[in-house]
């Protein structure tokens, strides 16, 4: 993932110069004018314009088109790509009812919300590579890649009532059992509940990545609790700015999903980047605008994960010290250079989504599989 630069052109400006006149002489040398004969004004050729390096396409285009969720439904945008927009979908009256300390009571919620029995979801593992940089016009831009199997994945555009609108991306394959069997409205709602990295309209964007450790989160306070994927609704749903996403997180105990330890990456508008984990269920803040599947924080946990994820953390970490600015389509390269096909030797294995979000802009732009010759663009409008 990350390959190319986008090049900015530039304009040659040619100035033309003039020849000053030579002072007379008293003896004219041949061939030369004499003093009563003014010497006329030459003109210097124009230095030869040196042709402007052709556009590469790659680089000033992100291939994508552009989309827009149907109002009601959900809609086939690509083989195994979903786009779907909802609504309210009860998550302030979850959050009420003490929210839920395990996937099991999330699905008890969601069984009686949508009057679907049986719900089930089941999330294997989460191996990501996330990156916030500055974008060129001061603006924030938030790069994501998932790295684990998905046979279908769904970008959600949410609109609750009385919080902030969202785009988000779900793994399909998480809601499981009983998907075949929901319409496409309740899958949309269900998929509410289980995004795994999104943007909101006031710019935050989230991720959630898996490290690869024995430990648990099982928060066990008197607050009330959320899951993993209902976390990230919450910083979704309601909160502007960092500071706000980890006042947030405070307010809750938190029960890591599929029973794995996770942290999450949360970037603002105002350009502030940060990882969130929890280490002997404390939850621990750090700077960094590179997060992967391994523990940041210092400490005796710090560099524990997957030995891969180091090695894309290091290729997303030169990417920002050779770019103290990046567009989006750079950015787009920095994920195609931390992509899965670039680590294992198996040719099944892939970055199955890569996701843009720009935090200024509200845009989103999606790949999938690493073909980054046909993506999907979509304008968040609050």
């Amino acid at each position: 993932m990350k390959k190319r630069i986008c090049i900015l052109l530039a304009l040659l400006i040619l100035t033309l110069a003039s020849c000053a006149k030579d002072e007379p002489s008293a003896e004219p040398a041949p061939d030369t004018p004499t003093a009563a004969e003014p010497v006329p004004e030459t003109e210097a050729a124009p230095e030869e314009e040196e042709p402007a390096p052709a556009p590469d396409d790659s680089e000033q285009d992100l291939h994508a088109v552009t989309v827009s969720a149907p109002a009601n439904g959900m809609e086939e945008i690509s083989k195994g790509v979903y786009l779907a927009r909802v609504g309210d979908c009860g998550f302030s009256a979850f959050l009420e009812e003490g929210g839920a300390s395990s996937d099991r009571e999330v699905l008890a919620f969601l069984s009686g919300h949508l009057s679907v029995p049986g719900l089930d979801f089941q999330i294997p593992g989460v191996g990501c590579s996330t990156v916030a940089v500055t974008s060129p016009d001061g603006g924030r831009i938030f790069g994501r890649n998932f790295d684990w199997s998905c046979r279908e994945v769904l970008l959600l555009e949410a609109h609750p009532d009385g919080a902030y609108a969202s785009f988000s991306t779900v793994n399909v394959d998480f809601i499981k059992e009983s998907a075949a069997n929901l319409s496409d409205a309740a899958l949309a709602a269900a998929a509410y509940y289980a995004p795994l990295d999104g943007m909101n309209e006031k710019g935050l964007a989230v991720s959630v990545n898996m490290i690869s450790d024995s430990d648990r989160i099982r928060q066990r306070t008197d607050l009330p609790d959320l899951t993993t994927t209902t976390a990230l609704r919450l910083l979704l749903d309601r909160a502007a700015t960092v500071e706000e996403a980890i006042a947030l997180l405070g307010q809750y105990d938190l029960h890591g999903s599929y029973d794995m330890m996770i942290h999450f990456a949360v970037t603002d508008a105002e350009g502030h980047a940060v990882a969130v984990e929890y280490i002997q269920q404390e939850m621990i803040v750090t700077e960094t605008p590179v997060l992967t599947n391994f523990y940041v924080a210092e400490g005796e946990k710090h560099g524990i994960g997957a030995a891969q994820s180091h090695e894309r953390f290091k290729v997303l970490e030169a990417f920002l010290a050779d770019h103290p600015t990046a567009s989006v389509y750079q950015v787009r390269d920095a994920l195609t250079a931390a992509g899965e096909s670039n680590f294992d030797p198996d040719p099944n294995e892939r970055t199955e989504w890569s996701v843009i979000y720009d935090q200024m802009n509200l845009t989103a732009t999606w790949y999938r599989r690493e073909n980054f010759s046909e993506g999907w663009s979509a304008a968040l409008k609050p």
